[in-house]
């Protein structure tokens, strides 16, 4: 079974080197996040619903001995180790805790790298921060718009729910947790092993029922594909998408960001399952970027 990499949390050091660490946003709120390597710009990965900086452990690792660049994983509130508050469950909230940690931290050069609903994240910051600090984007597996009136749109949901799908992850997760956590896991997943299945789920045992239903209810109402688009020609973008939605993706993408990178790949774990095709997809962007 894969465990989790936090067994040396007491210690402050992991085994892949990264440092574990927590910044005090306000009494009630403390995020977890780690580190690794060095350099002005921080590429900061921001993970999906229910789940922690466990699943970016292959990334962190990978820029533990850079010194153009530092990765940082964190957890946002209500996830993984960081404090489960009982408000502030909205992806705007989220973007409020981002920006405060950026500030707190003293970070100026960053590249924001979401995935799945942190891709909404990234994008509520940006709708209410802007891209002063922002050096690149990097949009893992998730467009800018979450409800859409088909299939043939790059959301998740359809906005009459006439498939049940938002349904499922508001109430089901609520009514039936484990159903919808395993099924959840095994979408996500190339190999959805028992082992691998068993990981996920612990990961989002780390979030209540009732905050997840939450954050995914406020979430249905996001669409920020002006903010994105807005983005075009300024600063550089990187799509990384599973391979199943190429056709839709690269519609919304070429019309929109035409100058974008857009790169396809597995299933929505992608960056996890195939590490080393998404680190080589990474470094070739950063490499662009590090050139101009």
């Amino acid at each position: 079974m894969k465990f989790s990499i936090f067994f040396l949390m007491g210690l402050g050091l992991f085994a892949n080197s990264a440092a574990a660490e927590e910044v005090k946003l306000n009494e009630e709120l403390n995020i977890y996040y780690e580190q690794a390597g060095s350099g002005d710009t921080t590429i900061i990965f921001i993970p999906g619903w229910m789940m922690s900086t466990d699943v970016f452990e292959h990334q962190i690792a990978h820029f533990k001995n850079s010194t153009r660049y530092r990765a940082l994983a964190f957890d946002p509130r209500g996830q993984g180790k960081s404090s489960k508050t009982l408000e502030g469950h909205t992806y705007q909230q989220h973007a409020r805790d981002l920006a405060k940690m950026i500030e707190k931290l003293g970070l100026n050069k960053i590249i924001l790298a979401g995935w799945s609903y942190g891709v909404t994240e990234q994008l509520a910051y940006l709708n209410q921060f802007g891209s002063d600090k922002l050096k690149a984007m990097i949009m893992i597996d998730t467009g800018p718009d979450i409800t859409g009136a088909s299939r043939e749109e790059w959301v998740w949901y359809l906005n009459d729910d006439s498939d049940g799908y938002a349904r499922s992850f508001t109430e089901g997760i609520i009514e039936n947790r484990e159903k919808v956590v395993t099924e959840f896991a095994k979408w996500m997943l190339e190999d959805p092993s028992p082992e691998n299945v068993a990981w996920v789920s612990e990961i989002a045992s780390h979030t209540s029922s009732s905050v997840a239903s939450i954050q995914n209810a406020t979430g249905f109402y996001l669409d920020y594909s002006r903010d994105l688009a807005a983005l075009e020609g300024k600063i550089p973008l990187l799509y990384i998408v599973r391979e199943e939605v190429k056709k839709i993706a690269d519609k919304w993408i070429k019309s929109n960001t035409p100058s974008a990178t857009a790169v396809y790949m597995g299933k929505h774990m992608m960056f996890w399952e195939r590490p080393d095709e998404f680190n080589k997809a990474l470094d070739e962007f950063l490499s662009k970027i590090d050139a101009k």
